[in-house]
């Protein structure tokens, strides 16, 4: 079943937005998957700007517009040309293609829709026009369009205050959605039937009393006069204002919002706008447009929210033949890897900026260079990955792994020890000092990226394909082992297997064994990260020139043996597992290739010759307290190469 077929029962869908104009977004077009689709990207790559250009091409479900194009919008160098958001649907059912028939491409089976704003000389402002269908045709039609609506979730909220504020705008519209007009009259009736029987309370008839006994004294002399302490009559819009929302943990009897965490009153306040959605119903589709979707919340609270959203748009599609489709497609931005990990790769639009050189008039007319900053967008759905590989990455995208999505500059390691030691030697010993405080502080700026020793090819083609003109990134460091054959005698008996010199119980002490089954896929993944390997599979991407590969000649471990002053911490690391065997450690020095290639020689030997992580740990430490350690070249290269500036390769 192709993907058009297995979505024609779930109905329309927004498939891409083309923003043409618009402050950063100068011609850019974006891809919307058809439940779900998080836009991520750092501060100021462009996506709040989109979600603001889906605003300015949809109506507002609850028809109150909220945003308006202003001439302040326009594309810095644009201020005289006009803006277009042209939003193309996809997935329409039978009966909605005879609805939209005006904006139908009958080959593509698509609609589309385009906004234009522009510059009105009469009333000195931006005014919008639509057109219908590919040809920009006259929109004969406006309620169905209308019936592409949106609902907005704007970020950085103040749930507490909108929750607890005594407008009672919120609580007044969730009232309205969930009752009828019969329901609320009821209600109202009976809120000031009941306010009224207060008059006779006492509070109420004592000061009414006091009151009148004066009153009586002043006025019964010409015109008496009487007063009563009563409740006006209330509107819903009143009633509603002196209304307020409450909460607290199950059994725990609810308070005030300001007692409850930022968190769950954001969660509360969610909630109502969800709530607005029960309108949708009357739609053929609604997008739920929601920046940040994650503040205020713990990573737990932030996975049980998108799920609970992708949850609303997989249910909420019905069948068209009796009345509108209803269907809830989620359009979110977020800063937060938790999030973007939750989802798949293929839900994922990320968001980046470059730069480009313009001609443009100065104040006295004259042609100058002006630099314009503009949003790319990269739908990760259309990377060249297959099957396999897209499943691989998505179970390795957890939520620190995720990060590599907002990142600028990525390094790659095979395992633990070396993302654990990569930071300590760029800030204690290639950066130290105080004329190196801004590379440290850059360095800060740098995602490591633990990927397990597995294949890096699948990464390499994540982070440097090239979609649309755009990559998740310009360069991309790779730290990786040559892994060369370490010339391991012929297996032996099993009573003969035990090293010479190495007693039984040292062996254990160890953690080695020769009895260790060896895992076939371990040499071939060996083979493939090979740097050799790895620049050819840039070059079949075209990417070779955005990849740096930093190959250790051995592994690690063995080659930080391989600057002298390295040897005391590195011995200490490992007498520190291994208080016993310290003549293992004199055989290593000795070894007749190298101590670097008699360390690499027993680790390939003994996959347990010592804890690579704990190793790698304890070097750390002993670096951070002061001890004298000299970077290897390869890791030397590593680190300057993440720093590299990724518009002129300088450092």
């Amino acid at each position: 079943m192709n993907q058009k077929q297995g979505q024609t029962h779930a109905g329309m869908y927004l498939s891409q937005l083309g923003i043409k104009n618009f402050r950063s977004c100068y011609d850019l077009k974006v891809d919307f998957q058809p439940g779900i689709t998080l836009l991520v990207g750092e501060n100021n790559s462009g996506k709040s700007n989109v979600i603001e250009s889906l605003r300015l091409a949809t109506a507002p479900l609850n028809r109150r517009s909220t945003r308006w194009f202003d001439e302040t919008d326009l594309s810095r160098g644009r201020a005289s040309e006009e803006a277009k958001f042209t939003a193309t649907y996809d997935g329409l059912t039978d009966t909605q293609r005879a609805h939209y028939i005006t904006a139908l491409d009958v080959e593509t089976q698509q609609a589309s829709y385009t906004t234009t704003y522009k510059q009105d000389p009469v009333r000195q402002q931006m005014r919008a026009s639509v057109t219908a269908g590919p040809v920009g045709g006259p929109d004969a039609e406006p309620p169905k369009r209308e019936q592409i609506a949106h609902v907005y979730l704007a970020p950085l909220r103040d749930a507490q205050r909108e929750l607890d504020s005594s407008d009672g705008n919120r609580l007044l519209r969730i009232i309205k959605y969930l009752t009828t007009e019969d329901v609320q009259e009821a209600f109202r009736t009976t809120a000031n039937t009941s306010l009224k029987q207060l008059t006779n309370d006492p509070v109420l008839t004592t000061t009414t009393d006091a009151i009148q006994t004066h009153l009586y004294k002043l006025t019964d002399s010409v015109r008496g006069q009487s007063v009563q302490i009563t409740f006006a009559d209330y509107e819903l819009h009143r009633l509603a204002r002196s209304l307020r929302v409450k909460m607290a943990e199950s059994g725990v009897e609810p308070a005030d919002l300001a007692e409850s965490g930022l968190g769950y009153a954001n969660l509360l306040f969610i909630a109502t706008v969800i709530l607005e959605l029960r309108k949708a119903q009357s739609a053929e589709l609604t997008l739920f447009l929601v920046e940040e979707p994650e503040a205020h919340l713990h990573p737990q609270l932030q996975a049980v929210l998108l799920d609970y959203l992708r949850e609303q748009a997989e249910v909420s599609p019905r069948d068209d033949l009796k009345g509108p489709a209803g269907r809830i497609q989620v359009i979110a931005s977020t800063h937060s890897p938790n999030l973007a990990s939750s989802v798949g790769i293929e839900n994922v639009v990320a968001l980046r900026t470059h730069t480009e050189h313009e001609t443009a008039k100065d104040d006295e007319g004259q042609d100058v260079e002006v630099l314009r900053r503009k949003t790319q967008a990269l739908p990760l759905a259309k990377l060249p990955l297959a099957d396999d590989e897209r499943r691989k990455i998505n179970q390795y995208l957890d939520a620190t792994r995720a990060s590599l999505l907002f990142a600028r500059r990525v390094v790659l390691v095979e395992g633990i020890a070396e993302a654990v030691l990569l930071p300590v030697i760029a800030r204690h010993c290639l950066f130290k000092g105080h004329d190196q405080a801004q590379k440290r502080r850059t360095f800060r700026g740098v995602t490591i990226i633990n990927v397990g020793s597995v294949d890096f090819a699948p990464y390499i083609t994540l982070l440097l394909s090239e979609v649309n003109g755009c990559r998740l990134l310009d360069q991309l460091t790779v730290v990786t082992d040559r892994d060369p054959d370490p010339e391991l005698p012929k297996k032996k008996k099993k009573d003969e297997q035990r090293p010479s010199g190495i007693s039984a119980q040292e062996l254990q002490d160890t953690g080695s064994s020769d009895d260790e089954a060896e895992d076939p896929s371990a040499d071939v993944t060996k083979v493939s990260n090979r740097k050799e390997r790895l620049v050819e599979h840039a070059d079949s991407i075209n990417a070779a020139d955005h990849l740096f590969v930093a190959e250790a000649p051995h592994t690690l471990e063995a080659d930080l043996l391989t600057p002298e002053t390295n040897e005391p911490i590195l011995q200490a690391a490992y007498l520190k597992q291994h208080p016993q065997s310290q003549h293992h450690w004199n055989d290593i020095l000795a070894h007749p290739k190298g101590r670097a290639f008699g360390l690499y020689q027993k680790l390939a030997k003994h996959k347990k010759f010592i804890s690579k992580g704990e190793f790698a740990h304890d070097v750390a430490l002993a670096i951070e307290e002061g001890a004298v350690f000299q970077a290897p070249r390869y890791l030397t290269e590593a680190v300057r190469s993440a720093l590299a500036d990724q518009r002129d390769g300088t450092q």
